[in-house]
């Protein structure tokens, strides 16, 4: 489903027509007869559904109110309360086993009452820990070194509980189990009450985590990954196959070779990668620390402010973030974040190429798994940042 101007196709005359019923907004024009696709046809439909309700149930548990998932899923008030309550009956025997595994460290005065499910993976034990389920051994470890490091160097994050036996984490039937300390605060989740000074302050506290990161490159290694490598490799590939549905292919390579001519002259270093409030911890609007370091890689710096930028964009269906205030965040972010790192003029002019590059990123990878919906949500956001490059640009 590939985005047009209405004017480019549509006669003036039916425009206009069309003008008296609806104006400013997006339609949809199905295909006629034999061309319509089957609902399914081209989506692992049962597989969607799956991730979108453990979605939905993440955000529920961060502290989302039913009447924001109600506006970001665009599902009823009834379908969403029904969905928190499948999950949570789904995840319940998982709970359950989680009584169990708390045993294996000698903590006193923890009742089976003190643990409550925060994710789809972690629980809350009584209000100091926390104890977090991983399937890839890998992210255990690093994420173990990381807290260690980052601890150092006075940076807020989990510390490491260990077990009797004086072992770092428990494992069970392939799987990992791992106990922090429990950091002040909660996930901030309603944006629009949020003020010119946060959105200063988040970039200041951004560029620290990065000036942190620096030591942690000096005696870790991770995986150093390069966008533009996956913009010219698998994006576009899938981008050919299947992103015609969702944009114009010429309008992705030019944006692709836009940050071909950058890409050398951008500062590489190691990153968060998953930059959303839901990983950032706040108490009264003052920080208290980060979490979730699963996705840190070696990458061009710039990408944690776009992404987190375009984070807020995609979340402006609920009434979160007004527009015209996201290009003044934009600004914000930069200024205090370039307070403790300044950006080189290279930098600050690509920024709008980046977040072009990360959509269109989004936008195969969701054609890839055959979403559909957040195929073209990605694209929108792409048009977006392109209509308003010199907006954004700094």
């Amino acid at each position: 489903m590939k985005y047009v101007n209405g004017s480019t196709f549509l006669p003036e005359q039916l425009l206009a027509e069309v003008q008296k019923y609806v104006e400013g907004v997006y339609i949809y024009i199905p295909k006629k007869g034999a061309k319509r696709r089957v609902w399914g046809e081209n989506t692992n439909h049962h597989r969607e559904m799956e991730l979108r309700n453990l979605q939905i149930f993440d955000q529920y548990l961060e502290g989302a109110s039913y009447e924001i998932l109600v506006k970001r899923f665009h599902l009823s008030d009834k379908s969403i309360r029904r969905i928190v309550l499948a999950e949570k009956k789904r995840l319940e025997p998982k709970g359950e086993h989680m009584k169990e595994i708390i045993k294996n460290w000698t903590i006193e005065a923890i009742v089976e009452e003190n643990i409550t499910q925060i994710y789809h993976s972690a629980w809350s034990v009584g209000d100091q820990y926390v104890l977090k389920e991983y399937t890839k051994a890998a992210n255990l470890y690093r994420n173990i070194q990381m807290f260690q490091i980052l601890g150092k160097e006075g940076v807020p994050v989990p510390q490491v509980v260990s077990l009797g036996d004086g072992a770092d984490y428990y494992e069970e039937n392939g799987k990992f189990y791992l106990l922090t300390t429990k950091l002040k605060g909660k996930n901030v989740v309603e944006e629009k009450n949020l003020d010119e000074e946060w959105f200063w302050k988040f970039g200041e506290i951004l560029a620290k985590l990065h000036l942190a990161f620096r030591q942690c490159e000096k005696t870790m290694s991770f995986w150093n990954n390069s966008l533009l490598e996956e913009m010219e490799g698998w994006v576009t590939d899938e981008l050919t196959k299947t992103g015609e549905d969702f944009l114009a292919m010429e309008q992705a390579r030019k944006a692709i070779g836009q940050l071909g001519e950058v890409y050398a002259d951008l500062p590489k270093q190691l990153i968060h990668r998953d930059v959303y409030l839901g990983n950032f911890l706040f108490e009264e609007k003052e920080f208290s620390g980060y979490i979730d370091f699963d996705l840190s890689q070696s990458n061009i710096r710039i990408f944690d402010i776009c992404y987190f930028l375009l984070g807020l964009l995609l979340r402006e269906g609920a009434n979160t973030v007004e527009e015209e205030f996201w290009f003044q965040a934009v600004r914000l972010v930069v200024d205090g974040y370039e307070s403790l790192i300044p950006l080189s003029e290279v930098e600050r002019a690509s920024i709008p190429c980046v977040m072009k590059n990360i959509e269109l990123l989004f936008v195969a990878y969701f054609s890839r798994e055959k979403d559909e919906k957040l195929a073209q949500d990605a694209a929108l956001i792409f048009q977006f940042v392109s209509k308003n490059e010199n907006k954004i640009r700094l």
